[in-house]
């Protein structure tokens, strides 16, 4: 079987995120052994000297961003990279889900007022999925 068919795609998107507010995407794990999460900001409308002032990865066997545990490996703070005007950034986490709980959640608090995308892709499945909504997209083409 085709190793893409082995993973899932699972993403969250809001338009505004306010630098006082926090955009939260929680993800099942359950099935997969490996997550990477990319969290997207669109560009900054100026320079910032961090493109967020929290960046963080928890987990927790309920589903849910309240009962997650920050994952300390998974942390970035005000020391996250530095943004100019017009640019935006990606943050990535390569999570092995082996012995970890089943629900993670990925928090942030832009820098800025900015769109953030999570684009999640959930891999090395126990089952492998054969359709587009078993593997969280909406076209499926392989060959």
């Amino acid at each position: 079987m085709n190793q893409v068919s082995l993973s899932k795609s699972v993403t969250k998107s809001t338009a505004s995120v306010a630098s006082t507010a926090t955009f939260t995407h929680n993800v099942d794990g359950l099935g997969f052994e490996s997550a990477h999460f990319d969290v997207i900001y669109s560009p900054f409308t100026a320079a910032a000297a961090a493109y967020a002032t929290l960046l963080v990865l928890g987990e927790s066997d309920v589903a849910g961003a309240t009962n997650a545990t920050t994952i300390s490996a998974f942390t970035v703070t005000a020391n996250a990279g530095a943004t100019t005007g017009d640019n935006g950034a990606v943050a990535r986490f390569n999570v092995d889900l082996r012995g970890r709980k089943r629900y993670l959640t990925v928090s942030t608090t832009p820098a800025l007022t900015v769109a953030v995308t999570s684009s999640v892709r959930l891999s090395k499945a126990e089952d492998g999925a054969i359709t587009a909504t078993l593997t969280g997209v909406n076209s499926l083409k392989e060959g």
